[in-house]
């Protein structure tokens, strides 16, 4: 607005609530003085979680003042020293998305598709952004596994209650993998909440990833998600 401009606040509250962007239909919107403007979020992120036990490490770091004169202050060298903790572990991360929601925020079936297509590449390939220069941490997923559902979310976090034990000569992700299919098994076999459809990316081959979905490429994942959920969208709405 122009300085000294009055604005309508019917208009400026009309402009938050239609046409929500991505990052607010996925995330939401909370505004404490106008409910009114509040967005229930489409997502769910949990935490991750290392499937092992895992212990934090130190990083030792120093920080040269070349400022000082060396031959005039006691002090001269290291204008900071410190340590920064990390942990290197195989972790579980879990998200969920409301697809009906998603299409509820932003009013459009297709840009609720579209979304669902981006979150899914975004969830898999984005790390945090802190210590990057320090830990250089661009690592992929070592197993990604989507699951379709019209019942309930499931996380699968209940495989890693009991720790995966070390093991002379193997890796944790193998058994990490192990243990969350047949906690899937499980899960399906006592409560009966089987998904309509399951998709895995894995780097390799095992009886564990093939029970858990179908197998696909990370390319192909956003595409052939869109496939399976368009239909079942489409239909609910001509009823």
């Amino acid at each position: 607005a122009r300085s000294g401009e009055t604005l309508d606040a019917k208009a400026v509250k009309k402009i938050f609530k239609e046409e929500h962007a991505v990052d607010i239909a996925l995330f939401g919107r909370m505004v404490a003085d106008d409910t009114d403007l509040n967005i229930d979020a489409a997502c769910q992120v949990a935490h991750a979680i290392s499937t092992h036990a895992a212990e934090n490490e130190y990083d030792f770091f120093t920080a040269v003042d070349d400022e000082k004169n060396r031959s005039e202050e006691e002090d001269a060298g290291a204008g900071m020293m410190g340590t920064v903790e990390f942990s290197s572990a195989t972790m579980y991360r879990y998200a969920t998305v409301n697809l009906d929601m998603l299409v509820e925020n932003l009013g459009d079936g297709n840009a609720a598709l579209r979304a669902l297509e981006v979150f899914i590449k975004g969830f898999c390939l984005s790390m945090p952004t802190g210590k990057q220069n320090t830990f250089a941490n661009r690592t992929l997923p070592e197993t990604i596994v989507i699951s379709i559902r019209d019942d309930q979310p499931i996380s699968l976090v209940g495989a890693f209650e009991e720790p995966v034990p070390e093991a002379s000569g193997r890796g944790y992700i193998d058994r990490s993998v192990s243990g969350l299919a047949q906690y899937a098994e499980t899960i399906e076999k006592n409560y009966g909440l089987a998904p309509l459809d399951s998709f895995v990316v894995a780097l390799k081959d095992s009886d564990a990833v093939s029970s858990l979905g179908e197998r696909v490429s990370f390319a192909d994942l956003p595409g052939r998600v869109r496939q399976a959920v368009a239909p079942r969208m489409n239909r609910e709405e001509r009823g």
